[in-house]
């Protein structure tokens, strides 16, 4: 039986897409970066925007200026890319 992910599942796919990216502290990324590397990964859509609400709420992500910008918070929390 297939398990729908947690909102802290969905805020982990947000920074691995800042991971994708290599993203530091302050980096800030557009919404059709997540889309973009979401619809690659076949994740859905809506999975994305709980993610992004989860992750504003933990502090690992902000808006700023028409992006998303990753926190120290986010940063430290992110797995790393290879």
């Amino acid at each position: 039986m297939a398990v729908l992910p947690t909102r802290e599942d969905n805020a982990n796919k947000v920074l691995e897409v800042f991971s994708h990216f290599r993203a530091r502290p302050g980096h800030v990324l557009r919404v059709n970066n997540f889309i973009a590397v979401g619809a690659r990964r076949r994740w859905e859509m809506s999975d994305l925007q709980e993610g992004l609400e989860f992750a504003s709420t933990k502090g690992w992500i902000r808006q700023k200026g028409g992006g998303i910008e990753l926190t120290q918070q986010g940063y430290e929390k992110m797995p790393q890319s290879s």
